[in-house]
């Protein structure tokens, strides 16, 4: 990449780290339909929370729908990290810029499940437009954000995703709404029973 690449890209992770950066805590209700597209063949419409406390605590629980599908997806948004913790947590290489969307590819800096994070963000808006979890077992989660405003701040109001992994593969689409912004949140919303 030449300097001016490293630049425009350097500065654009700048500006994803620092979008919303008054925004602290929310939490918000999610909507989502699941279809597993291996046995056992379910659907469900599952209903939950979704959590978020800056820099880097993401759950969502789900309290409605199946039981064996809505834990695989509170696993996947466990892993959605802020861009402002990625060069904490990954080694960042940028892959290409079109002067629309750049790609990016985060390699987690502690060995685990997850290999490698394909990360795509809209130049424009510094927000990030999918990301492409690669695990260890060969499969892989993808999602695709979809953004609006609310009380000022850019956020994700639908997704759409697909998860393929031993065992099974599934689809989501999802909802977000009810935005409760800057409220008081514990930090032992975040801690896994």
């Amino acid at each position: 990449m030449s300097l001016l690449a490293v630049a425009a890209s350097a500065t654009l992770l700048a500006r994803m780290a620092s979008l919303n950066a008054d925004l602290h805590t929310f939490t918000a209700t999610m909507h989502a339909h699941a279809v597993m597209r291996s046995f056992p063949f379910l659907s469900a419409d599952l209903a939950g929370t979704y959590y978020y406390k800056a820099p880097d605590k993401n759950k969502v629980t789900f309290d409605s729908g199946v039981p064996l599908i809505a834990r695989q997806f509170d696993k996947l948004y466990a892993h959605v990290e802020s861009p402002s913790q990625w060069e904490r947590l990954y080694n960042v290489t940028t892959l290409s810029d079109d002067g629309r969307s750049t790609h990016f590819k985060l390699v987690p800096r502690k060995t685990g499940n997850i290999t490698s994070i394909d990360a795509t963000a809209d130049d424009k808006s510094a927000t990030v437009t999918s990301m492409r979890w690669n695990y260890e077992n060969g499969g892989y989660a993808e999602m695709t954000n979809h953004y609006g405003r609310v009380g000022g701040y850019l956020v994700v109001q639908s997704q759409t995703g697909h998860v393929e992994e031993p065992g099974y593969v599934a689809d989501v689409s999802s909802t977000i709404d009810g935005y409760k912004l800057n409220t008081p949140l514990a930090d032992s919303v975040f801690e896994t029973p």
